[in-house]
Parts: C-alpha cells; structure tokens; sequence
C-alpha cells in the first residue's frame, strides 16, 4: 500500500486479547505496525478469494468437452427457432 493514498474509509474491530497479541507479535516480527500487517494480511487474503472466485477450472477432459461444444454446438430446438423468428417477444 502506498503512503501518499488518502485514506478516508475507516474499520473497526473486536477480537481476543491473544489474537491482538499474536497479530501485533506477528506485525513486529514482520517489521511494520499493526493496521499494515493486518490490512496487508486482509487486501492478499481477499484478492485470492475473489480469484478463486473469478476464475474457472477445468480438467483436461472438461477442456476438450468444452472445446467440443463450442466447435459442434447443438442444434436448437424447434420451439426456439420459433422464438427466435417472431418480430417481437409480444407475439408469443
């Protein structure tokens, strides 16, 4: 995090006096104070969680299964070709 950010949101937490213990021990241990070890700790911790959720995994079958798919895709079934002809959604 960089110094010259203006920071203007705030939090606030409660937590064990042995965990503010182990995070303050942790944070000195680390070489910086206690809102930047936690904060550090927070932003790392939330970036692979919104990662993990972003992304998407597959297995080499499921690769080539999708793959597959997008090459050969199905042919539509006759009540969304109809759809798909009318001018408007109302005509349906």
């Amino acid at each position: 995090m960089s110094a010259t950010v203006l920071k203007n949101a705030r939090m606030e937490l409660k937590t064990t006096h042995s965990l503010k213990q182990t995070l303050t021990r942790a944070a000195a241990l680390s070489g910086v104070d206690l809102t930047a070890f936690v904060l550090s700790s927070a932003e790392e911790k939330a970036r692979n969680v919104i990662e993990h959720h972003d992304s998407l995994a597959l297995s080499r079958n499921e690769q080539e299964r999708f793959l597959d798919v997008l090459s050969q895709p199905p042919k539509p079934p006759a009540a969304l070709k109809k759809l798909m002809g009318m001018e408007r959604l109302s005509e349906r």
